[in-house]
């Protein structure tokens, strides 16, 4: 497959995969797509994979167009199999976050094993300010952080700092943003003096360790996306506001 919107490279035993949509690398059904075929190519030729980027910024989310109720469905299916092909991966899988890591652009990473951060990170679901909600977030980070920190971070959409992240035990290590690369190498050559067989099995048993089935939970929470949340005036009426650079007007309905 021809990646426009990625990039994808093999070193020894890691796959690198780069989102390459600057600036803000805006997470599109194409670049979903892409990202799937490079984790199937990344499954059958490396040990590890870190999903990084290009530019300043993660990502600042999903493109906004494709929330509307005619191409939510096709976007929620195709984000899901991105996420579950992260989430059900046997590799060990490694994201690398500067600056923006924001709605869509925040749950790629939260399906990864491990999240590095630079210390100019900054990692949040601002969805319920358009009056949506981030499904993916919502499965997984109660099983991270517990209850209350999720609904706070759910519930406000505002974004945390690396630093306050890793508090929450959303990202595993922060990385100074001068050797942010060189840091972020050093720990994917640390995995790699591992045995590779023991780094599949102790991921395999601390999986069995949650016993919690997030395939079965996301459908559920995408069932009330959208059956019940997107079919709301509200919902459409964030998405409209957002586009028009205008403050919504809320009916609650």
């Amino acid at each position: 497959m021809e990646y426009k919107k990625i990039k994808y490279s093999l070193e020894g035993d890691t796959a690198w995969i780069l989102l390459a949509n600057p600036p803000l690398n805006i997470v599109d059904l194409e670049m979903m797509r892409e990202l799937i075929s490079a984790l199937d190519v990344a499954e059958n030729e490396a040990e590890i994979v870190v999903i990084s980027h290009e530019g300043k910024h993660f990502s600042a989310g999903a493109e906004i167009k494709e929330h509307y109720p005619d191409k939510a469905p096709d976007l929620i299916g195709t984000f899901t199999e991105l996420i579950l092909k992260i989430l059900n991966s046997e590799k060990i899988t490694v994201c690398a976050v500067r600056g923006y890591a924001l709605g869509g652009g925040f749950e790629i990473p939260l399906a990864c094993d491990v999240i590095l951060a630079s210390s100019n990170a900054k990692l949040g679901v601002p969805e319920i300010t358009l009056a949506h909600y981030p499904p993916v977030a919502i499965a997984l980070l109660p099983h991270m952080i517990g209850w209350k920190n999720a609904f706070d971070l759910i519930t406000t959409g505002e974004a945390v700092d690396a630093h306050r992240a890793r508090e929450m035990g959303i990202v595993s290590r922060v990385f100074e943003q001068e050797s942010f690369d060189e840091d972020v190498k050093k720990y994917v050559n640390g995995l790699l003096e591992k045995s590779p067989i023991a780094l599949k099995l102790a991921k395999k048993a601390l999986k069995k360790s949650t016993a919690v089935d997030f395939g079965k939970v996301l459908g559920e929470v995408n069932r009330i996306y959208l059956n019940e949340l997107i079919k709301t005036e509200d919902a459409v009426e964030g998405l409209n506001a957002f586009l028009e650079k205008r403050k919504p007007e809320w009916k609650g309905r």
